[in-house]
């Protein structure tokens, strides 16, 4: 199935239509599925790694300032999330027809897709960036912080506005060169971005002056400027080709059939990413009450640093899921449903084995893990509110890593409306009335959103392997 009529009927040299791909599908291809699993999963875990870094060092950060601004960041944290979620919406949309159509060798394809993915990134990059400035104040009453706190999470947000639309053509970038085979180029090139705003983020914070010196705000200035960097080094590389991808500004024009396609299948995903995110800031919201109830600061690092912790086990599953939806995606475009099976079973099984380890460690070593991001006895509390949250969720790390997986492989294959649906109904059936039952309830406290969280995941690991041995993904069209 054409992505579009003028989208393979348009040779050109410079795009290689009519050509097989070569370089990165190509070798792929002839590689075992085991490697092929390795090779598209390797360089996205080490790029995520750094990202997870990155997220850590902000929060390190912040540590060192007062308890006040690490609620702050912990706010942030959830905004920063919704803004990858809404971004990542339309590289799911891009990932999908453009990994068919390197699967099916139909490079003039591929390459169309991207110009239309990256018009609409910056166009949706531009419109979450003045949402995020506009709804700053709104955002810091959601989560039901106190004044002083508040105040900093509207100055960050609001410098972090600045870099969003960059951020944006980054994701999307990234995106379809991961869908293309290539997860090589995107991990140096946030090898560049991470180490661009761990450095920037330490200047702008602790610096000397003009530089230095400004708290919270040096934070977010550091990440905007290295999201800027980031997308021009993007757009650098798409520019140049990396085989099969080659952008060219003929491809920037907009067309709407393509386009349309484009978004068709990244709304359901926007959607779901969407109530997922509104289901963490009413989570959010809980722990604000929690600590309105409390009459206490630090209940938020506390939650934000047992997440950030945790977010080092399940990487290894966003990694492998990467390299899931990338194959399922390949292998339906050449209409090897058998493989494509095949290669997301093989996914599932490592992705559990390595996050059920992992989650070994977060029951076994929980005052270790939490001492790194909560140091000094200014932040003891901090550290005893986070211990029984890595305790909790340590036992629910295979049910994670179902999650990951297969959510990845079903929308890499086109599957978009399932996930959606398994997203909305555990975060609003499950999620959130369970959270406020145990820990407002109940008065089971931190511990009582954390018994939630988990819970729900074991529930929609189990959905998802569900919908996935059910098959309804190996027969849909993009």
């Amino acid at each position: 199935m054409a992505l579009h009529r003028r989208a393979h009927t348009d040779p050109s040299p410079a795009d290689g239509a009519g050509k097989p791909p070569r370089g990165h599908a190509e070798r792929l291809a002839g590689m075992s599925l085991p490697k092929q699993v390795a090779v598209l999963a390797v360089w996205p875990f080490l790029e995520l790694l750094l990202n997870a870094l990155v997220g850590l060092v902000d929060t390190r950060i912040a540590g060192h300032l007062t308890v006040t601004a690490l609620d702050a960041i912990g706010v942030a944290t959830y905004v920063g999330w919704l803004i990858s979620m809404l971004h990542n919406a339309v590289g799911i949309g891009a990932g999908a027809l453009i990994a068919r159509a390197v699967g099916a060798r139909r490079t003039s394809a591929a390459n169309a897709a991207l110009g239309q993915a990256l018009i609409i990134g910056v166009v949706w990059g531009v419109i979450t960036a003045v949402a995020m400035a506009v709804a700053a104040p709104w955002i810091a009453a959601i989560f039901r912080m106190p004044p002083a706190t508040a105040d900093l999470v509207v100055t960050y947000l609001r410098i972090l506005s600045v870099g969003v639309g960059f951020g944006a053509v980054m994701t999307v970038g990234n995106a379809a060169l991961r869908s293309a085979g290539d997860t090589r180029t995107p991990f140096f090139t946030m090898v560049f971005v991470n180490v661009a705003n761990t450095l920037l983020s330490v200047l702008f914070t602790f610096g000397p002056q003009p530089f230095g010196g400004h708290g919270v705000a040096g934070i977010a200035a550091g990440t905007a400027v290295a999201w800027m960097l980031g997308a021009l080094l993007v757009l650098g590389v798409l520019w140049r080709g990396r085989s099969p991808l080659r952008l060219r500004s003929r491809r920037l024009r907009p067309r709407r059939m393509l386009a349309g396609r484009i978004i068709k299948v990244g709304v359901p995903s926007l959607v779901e990413n969407s109530g997922m995110w509104l289901g963490n800031a009413a989570i959010g919201g809980i722990v604000g009450t929690l600590m309105a109830r409390n009459g206490v600061d630090g209940i938020m690092g506390a939650h934000v640093v047992a997440i950030r912790l945790e977010m080092l086990s399940f990487l290894p599953g966003v990694a492998v899921g990467i390299a899931a939806a990338t194959l399922a995606g390949q292998h339906l475009g050449r209409g090897d449903v058998a493989g494509a099976e095949r290669a997301v079973r093989m996914c599932w099984w490592l992705a559990g084995t390595v996050m059920g380890l992992s989650g070994v460690v977060l029951f076994f070593a929980p005052h270790f893990l939490a001492g790194l991001l909560a140091a000094g006895p200014e932040m003891a509390e901090v550290r005893a509110r986070a211990v029984p949250l890595l305790m909790i969720c340590g036992p629910i790390q295979i049910f994670f890593a179902t999650y990951l997986v297969l959510s990845q492989a079903l929308r890499g294959a086109g599957d978009t409306r399932g996930p959606m649906a398994i997203t909305y109904a555990g975060t609003f059936l499950i999620r959130l009335p369970g959270a406020w039952l145990l820990a407002v309830t109940f008065d089971l406290g931190l511990n009582g959103v954390w018994f939630a969280l988990c819970g729900e995941l074991v529930v929609r690991g189990l959905l998802y392997a569900w919908r996935f041995r059910g098959g309804v993904w190996k027969t849909l069209r993009v």
